[in-house]
């Protein structure tokens, strides 16, 4: 691998207007040299297309390859698989339309991965409020081999995939449509991918709202409990039910959190 190795960097959107300026900032202030940017849209009906037109300009005076595709989808993972597809770097980024990266993020990642191929690395995520106020900090599980039967183990927004990990598992399983990245990653540990870790920030991510994550909850836990069943781990009823409860508390703690700091403002 290369000193600077291409690294493609992957959004994908749908009805994104509010936030994705911020996504697309986030990437066109990065440090490192050598970038590649696709944002695969959904067919949005608001001013999203229009934003994503208007960075054209900006990305070619800084040399960064800039494309986008705008056609509906079957998910969110089928849009991964478009970008994962139409990338043409060695590393692969993928960041959603309400996110962004600090601007340093590709820069250590590139560091961390050290001429290393069949790897993943990942990095912190720092928890933000709709308006961009601190709440607090999501840390990777670092034992892979402890936590992968369990949970999913890694932030997946500060996370960055080797294309020879894509050749040799296959892409984002569809079937899935929250918990395809949860599968991906178990897949890769079952492959003997390497898994590298740094300390420092990569990506702020937004807080969507309790209704938005509580709905969505129960079929997470479905997912993740088919995921580990394929792959022959035995979660009695008992502990399946526990991390329900669990993430519920969690998102009930973000939650009053990031309205507490609102409200403060």
């Amino acid at each position: 691998m290369s000193k600077h190795p291409l690294v493609s960097i992957v959004t994908v959107s749908f009805n994104s207007a509010v936030t994705i300026k911020d996504t697309i900032e986030g990437v066109l202030q990065q440090t490192y040299p050598n970038i590649e940017y696709l944002i695969i849209d959904g067919k949005s009906t608001d001013t999203t297309l229009d934003i994503v037109k208007s960075y054209e300009d900006k990305f070619a005076e800084k040399k960064i390859s800039y494309k986008w595709l705008s056609e509906k989808d079957n998910g969110i993972y089928d849009a991964y698989n478009k970008g994962v597809s139409l990338a043409s770097g060695d590393i692969i980024g993928i960041i959603n339309s309400d996110d962004w990266y600090n601007n340093n993020a590709i820069e250590e990642i590139i560091r961390v991965f050290s001429n290393q191929k069949f790897a993943i690395v990942s990095g912190e995520k720092r928890k933000v409020t709709l308006h961009k106020k601190t709440y607090g900090f999501y840390y990777n599980k670092k034992n892979i081999g402890k936590y992968v039967h369990k949970v999913m183990p890694l932030n997946f927004p500060a996370t960055f995939i080797h294309k020879t990990v894509y050749n040799k598992i296959g892409l984002y399983d569809t079937q899935y449509k929250l918990s395809a990245d949860y599968d991906l990653i178990f897949r890769a540990y079952k492959a003997n991918a390497s898994f590298l870790f740094t300390d420092k920030v990569i990506v702020n991510m937004r807080n969507s709202g309790a209704t938005g994550q509580l709905s969505s909850l129960w079929l997470t836990a479905k997912e993740d409990q088919h995921i580990r069943k394929k792959n022959n781990v035995k979660w009695t009823n008992f502990y399946y039910l526990k991390r329900i409860i669990f993430n519920c508390l969690v998102i009930g703690r973000d939650t009053f959190k990031s309205f507490f700091i609102f409200k403060k403002k």
